[in-house]
C-alpha cells in the first residue's frame, strides 16, 4: 500500500504530539515528585496508593492517641507518687506521735503539719493535664473532689446524754477544718481546731459556722464536746477513657479517683481527717488506728502506680510498633507514588532529543512537500 505524503505527515504530527504529552508528564512528575499525579495516570496504582494513605492517616490518628495517653498515664503515675511519698510521711508522723512521751501540745502540733499534707492530697487528687481534669473519668471538665460532705462525732469522755448531727448548709463556704463544740453549762462554744480561732458562740443549737449547720440533741453535761468537720465528695465518674490501638482495641487511659484517693479500700480523705483529729484531741488510740489506715492507703496507691506503670510499657510497645508500621506502609506507597526523578530526568532528555528529531523530520518535510508542489 502506498504511503501518501499526507499521511507521512499526519503520522509526524502525531508522534510529535504523543512526545510533548509524554514531556509534559515528565515534567509534571519532576515538578510534584510524583509518579501518579491522577488516578488516570494509573488506575490501579492510584487505588493501592489510596489504600496505603488511609492505613497511614489511621496510624497517625492512632499515634496521636497513644502519645497523648502515655502523657496523661505517666502525669497520673507522678501524683500517684507524690502521694506515696505524702502518706511515707503522714505514716512517720503517726508513728511519732504514738509514742506515750508525747504531749497533748506535740500531738497538736504534729497535727498541723498532717493538716498541711491533707491540704496538698486535695490538691494532688484534682490534677489537671491540659486544662482537664485526669483522675475524673469523664467529668474532665471538673475538679474530682471538692468539699460537700459532713461528719460528726461525740467525745468519748462525755457523761450526757446529748448527740450531735451536722449538714451542709451552704457548700461554697464550706472549709477543710475540724471543729469541737464545747458545752460549758450555759453555752456552746465552737473552736476551730485546725486555725484555733472561735468560730461562734450561742446558747442553744443549730449553730452555724462556715457552711455548716450542727445541731446538738439530748442533755450534755457541762464540759461534754462534739466533734465535726466537712469532707471531700468525688464528683466524677468510674468510666474509663480508651484509646483504640488496633482494630478492635483499646486500653484504658485514665484512672478514676474513686480507685485511689476514695476507695477501693482505703478512703485517703478519711484517712488523713480521722487522723488529724485523733492528733488534735489526744486520741492515742486513734493515732494507733490512724497508722494502720495509711498502710493500707500506702498500698492502694502503690498497686495503682504500678498499673499505670504497665500501661505505660504497652503504650510504648504500640507506639514503637504503630511508627514501624507507618514507615513500611509510607515505603510501599511511595514506591506506587513518587518519582525516581533521575530516571525520570533521563527520559525526560531523551524525549527533548526525540522531539527535536521529530520536529527536524516534520519541517523537512513540509519543505519537499511544498518544493513538489511549486514544479
Amino acid at each position: 500500500m502506498k504511503v501518501t505524503d499526507r499521511q507521512q505527515v499526519a503520522a509526524l504530527l502525531s508522534a510529535v504530539q504523543n512526545t510533548r504529552r509524554e514531556i509534559f508528564e515528565r515534567q509534571e512528575q519532576i515538578s510534584f515528585g510524583k509518579r501518579v499525579n491522577r488516578p488516570s495516570d494509573d488506575p490501579a496504582a492510584a487505588e493501592r496508593i489510596s489504600q496505603f494513605k488511609n492505613v497511614i492517616q489511621t496510624t497517625d490518628r492512632r499515634l496521636f492517641s497513644v502519645n497523648e495517653a502515655v502523657g496523661r498515664l505517666t502525669v497520673s503515675g507522678s501524683t500517684f507518687g507524690s502521694v506515696s511519698n505524702t502518706l511515707i510521711r503522714a505514716r512517720e508522723l503517726a508513728i511519732q506521735a504514738a509514742n506515750d512521751t508525747n504531749s497533748a501540745v506535740e500531738r497538736s502540733n504534729i497535727g498541723k503539719e498532717v493538716n498541711q499534707l491533707y491540704q496538698s492530697l486535695s490538691g494532688l487528687a484534682n490534677t489537671q493535664l491540659n486544662g482537664r481534669s485526669i483522675f475524673a473519668g469523664h467529668e474532665t471538665q471538673t475538679d474530682p473532689y471538692v468539699l460537700g460532705t459532713a461528719t460528726s462525732s461525740v467525745g468519748a469522755q462525755n457523761t450526757g446524754t446529748g448527740g450531735i448531727n451536722t449538714v451542709v448548709a451552704t457548700p461554697a463556704a464550706l472549709e477543710p477544718n475540724l471543729y469541737e463544740i464545747q458545752f460549758n453549762g450555759t453555752n456552746f462554744d465552737v473552736l476551730n481546731l485546725t486555725t484555733g480561732e472561735t468560730e461562734t458562740s450561742g446558747a442553744g443549737s443549730p449553730l452555724s459556722f462556715d457552711g455548716l449547720t450542727a445541731t446538738i440533741s439530748g442533755t450534755p453535761a457541762t464540759g461534754d464536746v462534739f466533734h465535726t468537720r466537712s469532707g471531700y465528695t468525688y464528683q466524677g465518674d468510674a468510666n474509663s477513657v480508651a484509646i483504640e490501638i488496633g482494630d478492635g482495641k483499646t486500653v484504658s487511659t485514665n484512672v478514676s479517683g474513686n480507685q485511689v484517693f476514695s476507695g477501693p479500700t482505703v478512703n485517703l480523705f478519711t484517712a488523713f481527717e480521722d487522723f488529724h483529729q485523733a492528733l488534735a484531741t489526744n486520741d492515742h488510740d486513734g493515732i494507733t488506728a490512724a497508722l494502720a489506715t495509711l498502710d493500707d492507703g500506702l498500698t492502694q496507691v502503690t498497686n495503682a502506680r504500678a498499673d499505670v506503670g504497665s500501661r505505660v510499657n504497652r503504650l510504648d510497645t504500640v507506639k514503637e510498633s504503630l511508627s514501624l508500621v507507618k514507615v513500611n506502609v509510607d515505603a510501599l506507597r511511595s514506591d506506587f507514588e513518587d518519582t525516581d526523578i533521575a530516571q525520570v530526568a533521563s527520559e525526560l532528555a531523551s524525549l527533548q532529543v526525540n522531539l527535536e528529531a521529530s520536529l527536524s523530520v516534520l519541517t523537512r518535510q513540509y519543505e519537499t512537500n511544498l518544493l513538489n508542489f511549486l514544479r
